[in-house]
């Protein structure tokens, strides 16, 4: 576990749920390839106990690695006594980073809608947007770069930016993260030539049931909680996490992140939820297993998206 308490804070970041989000470093001048971005653990949704986001967050970025899709390195993590995660800065300089929800009105049919109903009540900018599909996805990423490729991605055939967003949805199934909004994934463009890169995945603590109680997580059967994974942000809505992520592949073509998650063994997932003592009890950490391997195995079933 890495503790941030002395490190250098460079700048606060806005939005999201989570106030208590910081830009830290272990000094004042460290480059951005150097920073980190510092979270606190959340509450859970009734707000009667901390949730497992950190634990999320740590654990999905783990079984990313091991299947080798880009996504930002995040690591458990305390600050002055408060328990989170820190995770790295995916926009290395000479980049800026913005997001999805910025370059998507390039699309026809998708449109930007405003943080403020016609009654005045504020509401969920992402779940406002009109759409937001997988069509609209594809043809903005159609004129964007990879991430940098590995010898791997090479002999894998990997070479389009939809190939590893495709990678990134499969990963969304097997963790059951519903969360993928145009304001959850990310552009990197150069600031010399202009040149739009896909950034590598982040901000995965709603996965894996974080949010759930502990009460809740110990009765819950895990098969049924990996059933009920929704797409919720992209239209048509109620997609299921499998259904779209197998769309996804069969359109992309990359079907080298299925034979690597029929390939991710128990042994493997165990070690993904290893944790500091006292971070994660028994119950949740059973409990996130056994929801991997369910998704795991509706990911490599034929029949997995009508269950």
């Amino acid at each position: 576990m890495t503790d941030v308490s002395e490190w250098a804070v460079i700048r606060d970041e806005p939005g999201g749920r989570d106030p208590n989000k910081r830009w830290v470093a272990r000094l004042a001048d460290s480059p951005r390839h150097e920073q980190w971005l510092w979270k606190g653990r959340q509450q859970t949704g009734d707000g009667s106990d901390l949730a497992l986001t950190d634990c999320a967050e740590v654990v999905v970025s783990r079984l990313a690695r091991a299947l080798g899709i880009p996504a930002a390195e995040c690591r458990f993590a305390a600050c002055d006594g408060e328990l989170g995660l820190i995770s790295h800065n995916v926009a290395p300089e000479g980049h800026s980073l913005n997001t999805g929800r910025t370059y998507l009105p390039e699309i026809d049919g998708y449109e930007r809608m405003p943080a403020v109903s016609a009654e005045g009540a504020r509401v969920g900018l992402m779940r406002r947007d009109h759409g937001y599909t997988l069509d609209a996805v594809e043809q903005l990423l159609s004129d964007v770069l990879p991430p940098p490729l590995s010898v791997d991605d090479q002999r894998a055939g990997l070479e389009a930016s939809f190939d590893f967003f495709a990678g990134y949805l499969l990963l969304d199934a097997l963790v059951g993260n519903s969360d993928r909004h145009p304001g959850n994934w990310a552009l990197l463009e150069e600031d010399v030539t202009g040149r739009r890169l896909l950034a590598p995945t982040y901000d995965h603590g709603s996965a894996l049931g974080a949010g759930m109680t502990e009460q809740n997580r110990m009765v819950k059967d895990p098969a049924a909680f990996a059933r009920k994974g929704r797409a919720n942000h992209f239209t048509p809505s109620k997609q299921r996490l499998v259904g779209l992520a197998l769309d996804a592949v069969a359109r992309s073509g990359a079907t080298v992140w299925l034979e690597r998650i029929a390939l991710l063994d128990e042994h493997s997932v165990r070690e993904a939820m290893k944790a500091p003592e006292g971070r994660m009890s028994d119950a949740a950490t059973r409990f996130m297993i056994n929801v991997v391997l369910e998704n795991r195995r509706r990911l490599c079933d034929g029949n997995s998206a009508e269950d």
